[in-house]
């Protein structure tokens, strides 16, 4: 009998053991879960405080996106701006050009129109002058017939009959 509860303490004891045991592996896991939370606490703190920083730098890039914006459609109002003065400029540069492009052309015209009435002016005149030489020589000859005709009636004093060239008698005149 006394082995008997000798045994039996001894399988009681064995049980508390490995109760025992059990515990205590059960408290390492526990220690083991705890540290693991620990550090998964301590990574989400620190997650956190990444997750604020890069909510601070989108923060950050959105107000920077939104001033880039911003001077993009000043800029572009400026451009707008400056190309629509532009195009007045060249328009009222271009209509200063067919202005004078068109006084120009009058003046070529009026130009024409003086050369042509001098062309006509010279070409009457030429024919005048062809007028007026034929003519003086005409009167010559009918001078020196003339002549001619009251020599044979007087007696003169025979000199040398030459008869002047047109060029001579202009230089009479």
């Amino acid at each position: 009998m006394a082995y008997k509860k000798i045994d039996k303490h001894f399988i009681q004891m064995q049980a508390v053991q490995e109760k025992v045991n059990s515990a205590k592996s059960i408290d390492k896991d526990v220690k083991v879960l705890k540290s693991k939370l620990s550090d998964e606490g301590i990574l989400i703190k620190s997650l956190e405080v990444k997750l604020v920083e890069l909510q601070s730098k989108a923060d950050q890039l959105k107000e920077f996106k939104r001033q880039l914006e911003k001077e993009r459609s000043l800029n572009r109002e400026e451009a707008s701006k400056e190309l629509n003065n532009v195009k007045l400029e060249v328009e009222s540069k271009r209509r200063g050009l067919e202005t004078r492009h068109r006084q120009v052309e009058s003046l070529v015209a009026e130009a024409d129109d003086i050369t042509s009435k001098k062309n006509i002016v010279k070409e009457e005149g030429e024919a005048t002058m062809q007028e007026l030489s034929r003519k003086c020589e005409e009167i010559v000859a009918e001078f020196y017939n003339y002549s001619k005709l009251i020599g044979d009636l007087l007696p003169v004093k025979q000199v040398d009959k030459v008869k002047p060239t047109l060029n001579e008698m202009h230089a009479y005149v």
